[in-house]
């Protein structure tokens, strides 16, 4: 046996998809899989980022216990930074497994900080979406230079959130890319689970996550570019990019060895892509002026605070980073200029009812889908961190200008960005009965660890 435990994570691939595909036989690995145990349909918060699942994957916690809903977050020390920074001290579940003595290998599970000491190996970012590095790194830190040199570098990489849709050509070119990267890590992967023995063993893929971005026009009907001449011709290359994973999966299932406890899972759904990004710094500006800050009011607090040397004070709404698909937003606590406070609640609802009036210029569609409370609705230490405001657009928004009775008419040349996007989901698909009771991907580390400390009895 190579592993007690084998966590494969096959980032962003749709798990509406993976559940179809695995119960009619489609993908045969995974399906065999499926038999041996089941599947469960995964739940996360609707808008939730891959930054935010991957944070809750390698804590095992919920958003309010780790407060990461992007990359790029105010830090504790009030700068904007690498959202992993305000992780210092925290332990994965892997950390604390190695702590008791097990060996334990993580390839690649993305949205790592750096690797530190481990029972064991862990390399990040070298075949991963969305890098935190500008190179692999590694404990040992040797094992980063070993892995690019035996198995190769990472390929070229068109993900990004905005670029011209792309031509038959660089489709191909993109789908040919994200191949090679399957074949390396599956190379990489069966070389190190049959160095040794492991308790626990973790790889993550990246190309479904890729695939999703940028080829999912191609692979959902319901994509308003969808054209189905196309996608024959080019080879339907979604599946073809699920369908080498599968194969991948089967081989890394096979080395583990039969007796491993097996646990495959996607990270979440996928959808037609949404935004109002290009509308956005409008909204915003005109959301304020709603709340009070006009430009006598802004003159009027900039001579009070020369006068009263205090610090510039924060706009009422603030935009912060997200995905294009969804907007998320600070509201900062106000005075009138009398000094009274303004009570947030109040500014809360008066934006969220605001949103709510934005219609589509041309069609007369409402833009907005939900609006959530990430802050208010998700309990834990680092709940305050999160967004006060999240409004997720209903997918395949894409309006070129949006009207509402209190905010008027904002226009803006629409950017264009890659076809598909993340939506709430995922699957898990499992061997044995130890993954039965996971509903997210926060629940998978604790069912490891109790498997291997009951083990251990």
């Amino acid at each position: 046996m190579s592993a007690r435990f084998l966590m494969i994570a096959l980032d962003g691939a749709d798990g509406a998809l993976l559940d179809q595909w695995t119960a009619d036989g489609t993908l045969p690995n995974l399906s065999r899989l499926r038999k041996r145990g089941g599947a469960t349909r995964l739940s996360a918060p609707e808008g939730i980022t891959d930054d935010a699942l991957w944070a809750s994957f390698q804590y095992a916690a919920g958003l309010g216990d780790h407060g990461r809903y992007h990359w790029l977050q105010r830090l504790d020390s009030g700068n904007m930074g690498m959202a992993y920074l305000n992780d210092a001290g925290r332990e994965s579940f892997w950390d604390k497994l190695s702590a008791q003595g097990l060996r334990v290998a993580v390839l690649d599970v993305p949205k790592c900080g750096l690797p530190g000491p481990i029972n064991g190996i862990h390399l990040a970012d070298w075949l991963v979406h969305g890098r935190y590095f500008s190179e692999p790194k590694s404990y040992p830190e040797t094992l980063a230079a070993e892995v690019v040199k035996k198995f190769g570098p990472a390929p070229p990489s068109r993900c990004d959130y905005e670029g011209p849709q792309l031509s038959d050509a660089e489709l191909q070119e993109v789908t040919t890319n994200l191949r090679t990267s399957i074949a390396r890590k599956r190379a990489a992967g069966l070389h190190y689970l049959a160095s040794e023995p492991w308790d626990l063993f973790v790889i993550a893929f990246k190309e479904a996550h890729c695939a999703g971005h940028h080829l999912w026009d191609l692979a959902d009907p319901r994509h308003a570019n969808h054209d189905p001449a196309r996608v024959a011709a080019l080879g339907n290359p979604y599946f073809t990019i699920i369908r080498d994973l599968d194969a991948a999966v089967g081989d890394l299932i096979a080395a583990a060895g039969e007796d491993a406890a097996v646990a495959v899972f996607s990270t979440s759904d996928m959808e037609p892509n949404a935004t109002l990004d290009h509308l956005m710094p409008e909204i915003v500006n005109r959301l304020n002026r709603s709340l009070g800050l006009t430009p006598l009011n802004h003159t009027l607090r900039r001579v009070k605070r020369k006068l009263l040397r205090t610090a510039p004070a924060l706009p009422p709404c603030e935009q912060l980073p997200y995905n294009e698909n969804c907007t998320a937003l600070r509201i900062h606590p106000q005075r009138s200029l009398l000094g009274r406070p303004r009570s947030t609640e109040t500014m809360i609802h008066q934006v969220e009812s605001l949103l709510r009036e934005l219609v589509d210029a041309d069609t007369g569609q409402q833009v907005v889908a939900a609006i959530d409370h990430p802050s208010a609705l998700h309990d834990g230490t680092r709940s305050s961190a999160l967004p006060d405001l999240l409004i997720l657009y209903k997918a395949g928004t894409f309006p070129r200008a949006v009207v509402s009775p209190r905010l008027g008419r904002i226009e803006a040349e629409r950017p264009s960005v890659r076809p598909g996007n993340h939506a709430a989901g995922g699957l898990l698909i499992h061997a044995g009965e130890s993954f039965a009771g996971a509903k997210g991907v926060q629940d998978l580390g604790p069912v490891v660890a109790r498997a291997l400390q009951a083990a251990a009895k």
